[in-house]
């Protein structure tokens, strides 16, 4: 025993008069946690006897990427069950540089892996680490351009900017693999340096997007971008393939030194704008052109605090019954005045809601108003009117939209039989299933539902038969044209089905007693009442309209 303690002894000593760097790390299935280290590695890691024990996670709780980087590394080892050799010049979370090491599994008895070892050696010194640091801080690793971070610190000001994004590259990358995809790019680099002296400086942004700066004034920037495009235009070798590969460009300038920034952000709107004009485009960023992206992203700011800052009111159109000669319902109409300044057109800044999911809350704030309108609209149109809301495809895919729908409207003391629920055919085809059983759901508690826009979507009278509604509005296309065989035998339909129907967009008397004459039961339109706030809405009804009926 006292000479396999003399054996260790002397084996410590050996390890740690090594210069490579040696670790050992047991391995309890989940974890690894430090067990040995020597003088090497303790100097280079600061890891030291306070740290055996302890897995990466804990170690480097300061730092926790160097931690899953070293775990994902060395579970390659268990994963493979061999020894793995790793380059050194790998850029580290740390922002180090790591040198070679081996990293070998060690098994126990039952040949479970139980221990990992690994071997660094480190042969790069002081200065040459420091250069390799530096052109590892400021140099794409991939590509071996400048990065971002290069451009920012010793270009952060320039007279023009070309962003480069290649088009489609994700079907190169999914087709044909990563690696195809990282030498594509390294060519397509090795071209971009070609073409592009001083006083261009070239740098990939990331991904396949690059960036090329100019640090003098350019005269013909659409020259440059074309220049760009024709770079690519020769098709790539790449192993046994011939890839074609165009791009779009964003160009930004200015006849003055700009801000990088600024630069960029402009180029960036730009691109959008040449991709969405199709591919193999360049574009050039102008402040007097509107992009709908920036629009877009701006109501996107907005409206997060559009309800908070009191923004958004209620117009209410009403539905008239012409055999009744009254006012049946109100539909409640969204509009925003964005700022208290400007009205937002609902076309333009309701989309923007449902793409980023603020249409919920937008569209319980709606419902809620409308219950605290309705007493105003019942003094006008009397005990039994309904308000019609639009419920949107994003408020339908709510896990809890019934529950909140019935909580507002039953916080506010208002019946479900008072409310119009309206969804599109678009919505409800979908997922016919899934959505004919909400509605079938919302009806069974007095809700009324409305197919909205009929005659715009699918426009299969067969799905009116599917859908469990109470009517549907006929499209004010049906209307403009104004084909009463058509309208006729729609309401004729209707009719046997049991259902109502609103004829949407009247505009004119002729509209008016031709719908009448044919026996269509709801009117809604500027004819009648353009939307209006609930104090402006006019007491309506028309003292001969019998007399037009035929």
């Amino acid at each position: 025993m006292t000479e396999m303690k003399h054996q260790d002894a002397h084996l410590a000593q050996f390890l740690h008069a090594l210069e490579d760097c040696i670790y050992v790390m047991d391995w309890d299935g989940e974890q690894f946690r430090y067990r040995y280290v020597n003088r090497a590695a303790a100097v280079l890691s600061q890891i030291g006897s306070e740290h055996m024990g302890r897995t990466f996670a804990e170690v480097y709780a300061h730092e926790p990427e160097m931690g899953k980087y070293l775990h994902h590394k060395y579970m390659k080892v268990i994963d493979e069950r061999v020894s793995i050799r790793f380059a050194d010049g790998t850029l580290l979370p740390t922002g180090a540089l790591s040198g070679e090491s081996i990293l070998s599994p060690i098994f126990g008895e039952r040949g479970e892996v139980t221990a990992v070892a690994c071997v660094t050696r480190d042969m790069i010194t002081s200065s040459e680490r420091g250069q390799h640091l530096h052109h590892y801080a400021y140099h794409d690793e991939l590509t071996q351009l400048f990065n971002r971070r290069f451009l920012y610190e010793f270009l952060h000001k320039s007279f023009g900017l070309f962003l480069i994004d290649l088009d489609n590259f994700k079907n190169i990358n999914d087709a044909l693999g990563h690696e195809t995809g990282d030498t594509l790019l390294i060519e397509v680099a090795g071209r971009f340096r070609q073409s592009f002296g001083p006083p261009y400086v070239i740098a990939r942004q990331g991904a396949d997007e690059f960036i090329i700066v100019c640090e003098t004034p350019i005269a013909k920037p659409e020259e440059q971008a074309k220049r760009i495009l024709e770079v690519l235009d020769k098709p790539f070798l790449l192993g046994d393939r011939l890839i074609r590969v165009s791009a779009s460009v964003g160009i930004s300038t200015s006849p003055e030194r700009t801000e990088l920034s600024t630069l960029l952000r402009q180029a960036d709107i730009a691109l959008y704008y040449a991709k969405s004009k199709g591919r193999n485009r360049y574009h050039e960023y102008n402040e007097a052109l509107r992009y709908d992206q920036v629009v877009k992203f701006d109501y996107e700011i907005a409206l997060n605090q559009c309800i908070e800052r009191d923004e958004l009111m209620l117009h209410y159109q009403p539905i008239f019954d012409a055999a009744r000669n009254q006012v049946v319902e109100v539909e409640a109409l969204l509009r925003w005045n964005l700022g208290h300044k400007r009205l937002v057109s609902p076309a333009d800044f309701i989309p923007v809601a449902e793409e980023t999911g603020l249409i919920v809350p937008i569209g319980e704030w709606v419902i809620r108003q409308a219950c605290k309108d309705l007493p105003k609209i019942s003094e006008k149109f009397g005990p039994n009117v309904r308000v019609a809301v639009n419920i949107s495809r994003v408020q339908f895919e709510e896990e809890h939209f019934v529950e909140r729908l019935n909580a507002i409207v039953a916080e506010e003391g208002v019946s479900p039989e008072r409310f119009d629920l309206e969804v599109t055919e678009s919505l409800v085809m979908r997922n016919l299933e899934e959505i004919c059983a909400i509605l079938d759901q919302l009806r069974a508690q007095g809700y009324t539902i409305s197919l909205d826009d009929f005659g715009t979507g699918y426009s299969s009278l067969g799905i009116l038969a599917q859908i469990p509604i109470d009517k549907f509005k006929l499209d004010r296309s049906f209307i403009v044209q104004m084909n009463p065989a058509v309208i006729s035998a729609l309401l004729a339909m209707a009719r046997a089905m049991n259902l109502d129907v609103v004829a949407e967009g009247v505009e004119d008397g002729e509209q008016l007693i031709q719908l009448m004459n044919m026996g269509c039961p709801g009117i809604q339109g500027y004819l009648i009442c353009r939307p209006m706030s609930v104090d402006d809405l006019p007491n309506i009804w028309f003292p001969d309209m019998q007399h037009h009926v035929v």
